[in-house]
């Protein structure tokens, strides 16, 4: 039974594939195989993903797309079981051929794992195949203003630059492709409760005053030894120059931002509307890329990554309670960025370490920040001053610490909170913790 089973599901399978790709392209319809492997991803433990997209690289998400694959076996299979029982508790109705004797395999029997193999490598191949063919066709960033990196007088070498070039900054999407938006097509849609109220071309964001912000991003998904995040500066509008404040209904709650591969959240208006929140059109100078949301999207330095919604088109004034993509898998809806701090270079001088990195507290700043070997008392290390209260603060310190075998940096945000001494897990709100580094 398990190898008729296994057999007629793996077929049933792939048939089933090869009609949803039909239809894809025919006519656009969602293929299963990505819509399972983002509800995998979305699933998968942090720091799991975190490792594999570092291992795996562009292919990390192509293969996932073959999760998908393995999730409609699996339903087949539980298909052709329940058929099986059903057909062996009917009364026999005639001399059935006769079967193989047990354990002697058959030609389908060698035969389907070969087609199952063929299966799952073209799965893969086309989601990583579509994925290039995307990225050619996204439009190229182009120049919004003149930017030149600021001059980078401190850290001697022990601290990363200032500013993450675009090419640098961490991009992740719980898409298995991600979109591409023509902007000659794309509208940035406003409504009330999906009632259209506005609609706004790419020509006409263009043609508004913007303003730069440098501003820091922090992805949910760091542990606490990944390093996903980055500082930018970011050139957009207010949600101001788009709403007229004084005309939005009293029984506003929330102000929902959805993309344009269905990932969305939603903020309180006060926020949503306030100097805090961008609608960034460009980073360092140029448009945006397609892996950070072209053609805009929100950046939302209180919080996580997750609530800077990319691919945008639209914006919706809730008068219920908005539930998001994330926040529906548990996690908290106001995921407020944790203090924390990270050891980016240590150098061993004579006796000496000198040590230099970075510390974050969202639009709460850091105060202080503190460092010391093998347990040892707490020296304060030198901060530089930020550029704008939105980004990471950077420090450098030097420690006497002949033996150290580690060492440990703390940092303090700007309402004299201190960060967190044990580890916090990453679901629901984000990993706080400790910062530690060991010395080889």
């Amino acid at each position: 039974m398990l190898r008729r089973t296994v057999r007629r599901s793996s077929l049933a399978a792939l048939a089933f594939c090869a009609l949803n790709y039909l239809l894809f392209a025919a006519l656009g319809t969602p293929l299963a195989t990505d819509r399972i492997a983002e509800w995998i991803m979305a699933r998968t433990p942090n720091d799991q993903a975190v490792f594999l997209l570092t291992w795996l690289g562009e292919w990390a998400k192509p293969l996932a797309a073959t999760g998908g694959l393995a999730g409609i076996g699996a339903a087949a299979w539980i298909v052709a079981v329940m058929l099986e029982l059903a057909r062996r508790r009917r009364p026999a109705e005639a001399a059935a051929p006769a079967a193989p004797a047990a354990g002697q395999p058959t030609r389908r029997d060698v035969f389907t794992p070969l087609l199952m193999a063929g299966g799952t490598a073209l799965v893969a191949g086309e989601s990583f195949a579509r994925n290039r063919i995307y990225a050619a066709r996204a439009a190229e960033p182009r120049v919004l203003h003149r930017f030149e990196p600021p001059a980078d007088t401190f850290g001697e070498g022990l601290v990363r630059p200032f500013l993450t070039p675009v090419e640098a900054f961490y991009g992740m999407s719980k898409n298995t492709v991600d979109p591409v938006l023509d902007p000659r097509d794309w509208r940035l849609e406003i409504t009330l409760d999906g009632r259209p109220l506005r609609s706004v071309s790419y020509a006409e964001l263009l043609t508004l005053p913007r303003f730069q912000r440098i501003t820091t991003m922090r992805c949910v998904s760091n542990t606490l030894k990944s390093n996903l995040m980055g500082t930018a500066e970011w050139s957009g509008l207010s949600l101001r120059q788009l709403i007229d404040v004084s005309r939005i209904p009293s029984g506003v709650v929330e102000v929902a931002f959805i993309g344009a591969d269905g990932h969305d959240d939603s903020l309180d208006p006060g926020h949503a509307l306030s100097e805090d929140l961008v609608l960034a059109l460009g980073m360092n100078g140029k448009t945006l890329n397609r892996t950070h949301g072209f053609p805009v999207r929100i950046v939302a330095p209180k919080y996580y990554g997750f609530k800077s919604v990319k691919w945008l088109r639209e914006i919706r004034l809730a008068t219920q309670p908005y539930s998001g993509t994330w926040p529906k898998m548990g996690y908290t809806k106001e995921p407020v960025v944790h203090t924390g701090s990270y050891i980016d270079r240590v150098r061993r001088e004579g006796d000496r370490l000198r040590l230099g990195g970075i510390a974050y507290a969202g639009i709460r700043g850091v105060r202080r920040v503190e460092v010391r070997a093998d347990g040892g008392p707490w020296v304060e290390a030198q901060l530089e001053t930020p550029m704008a209260r939105y980004t990471w603060t950077r420090w450098k310190a030097e420690l006497p610490a002949p033996r150290a075998e580690y060492v440990q940096a703390r940092a303090q945000d700007g309402e004299g909170r201190w960060q967190a001494e044990q580890e916090k897990p990453l679901f629901p709100d984000g990993v706080a913790g400790p910062t530690i580094k060991r010395l080889s």
